[in-house]
């Protein structure tokens, strides 16, 4: 009788013993995301609308798109935000819209798409391409103390503290950060880290880390945000008489391809958006309705 309540507590304890194995293994994997590129579908589709501010042999958004007659573009400091978006590469003029599924798509308000890669899991949305490009951005530079991103509940995720093998565990809407992996400052755990913030920040969040500002106030960086959607500045050109036009770009739900929006509101389709149409109090970019409260600038701005 005692050997058996022996083997009984034997195997309790081996069953205590694993299932704790197995919960560290759920919780291992569960903070330790593994990003792959999706394999994006490169093809000519049918041009809808000829712009007349598009040089087609241009394979970057300042050799692309020549701002209208009369407009120049405003200064880039060397190393800029501004700088590193009108050197973006593009894919050839006429790319289809490219889909994280590996289809693409013919979409009338996409002017130009971005050569940018995305996730395989449909996680590079409207929020997140512009997260990318933030990021992107400071990755480049070495700034990896600027790469820090708050999830919709308001938790942080920070790039230099991942970087020590530091994790976020998220259980609902409440999060914390453990320790749940050894030092790793490769560029593939760059990306495991941004599509962690992927999958937990959005517009939400975007609005948390950002203020209102003027219509006259927009630059470079800036981003027209409401609850469901956030499209970009990423560039801006200016007359003698004071007046801006802009750039705006997007990605979208499924997720494609960050990409240059069309104006088709106008009497001649353009990429350009000029600054009255956003000083209106209701506007539309694209597809999307927006409010004049919607423009903002994230942090600090660039």
């Amino acid at each position: 009788m005692e050997k058996r309540k022996t083997i009984g507590r034997r195997i309790a304890v081996i069953v205590i013993v694993l299932l704790f194995i197995g919960a560290l293994a759920a919780v291992y994997i569960r903070v330790n995301p593994v990003w792959h590129a999706a394999k994006l579908k490169i093809e000519q589709g049918e041009k809808k609308y000829q712009l007349a501010e598009i040089n087609p042999e241009g394979m970057t958004a300042e050799t692309r798109f020549t701002p209208p007659e009369g407009y120049t573009r405003v200064e880039a400091e060397e190393g800029s935000f501004a700088q590193y978006l009108r050197e973006y590469p593009l894919l050839p003029d006429g790319t289809r819209l490219p889909v994280f599924d590996g289809s693409a798509i013919n979409s009338p308000y996409c002017a130009a798409v971005f050569d940018i890669s995305v996730g395989d899991e449909g996680y590079q949305q409207c929020a997140d391409s512009i997260i990318r490009l933030y990021s992107d951005y400071f990755y480049q530079k070495g700034q990896y103390d600027k790469i820090t991103f708050q999830f919709s509940n308001g938790d942080e995720c920070s790039y230099p503290r991942w970087r020590k093998g530091r994790r976020m565990l998220v259980l609902g809407d409440l999060s914390c950060e453990i320790p749940a992996a050894l030092p790793d400052d490769s560029e593939q755990q760059y990306r495991n880290y941004l599509k962690e913030v992927m999958n937990y920040a959005g517009t939400l969040s975007l609005q948390k880390e950002s203020s209102v500002i003027s219509p006259d106030e927009l630059r470079i960086g800036d981003f027209i945000c409401n609850d469901t959607h956030v499209v970009m500045i990423t560039d801006m050109a200016v007359n003698d008489k004071g007046e801006k036009v802009y750039l705006i770009g997007q990605s979208f739900i499924p997720a494609v391809c960050f990409h240059i929006i069309t104006d088709l509101d106008g009497s001649v389709p353009t990429a350009w958006f000029t600054q009255d149409r956003l000083k209106a109090e209701k506007f539309q970019i694209g597809a999307f309705s927006f409010q004049q409260k919607d423009i903002r600038r994230w942090k600090d701005g660039f």
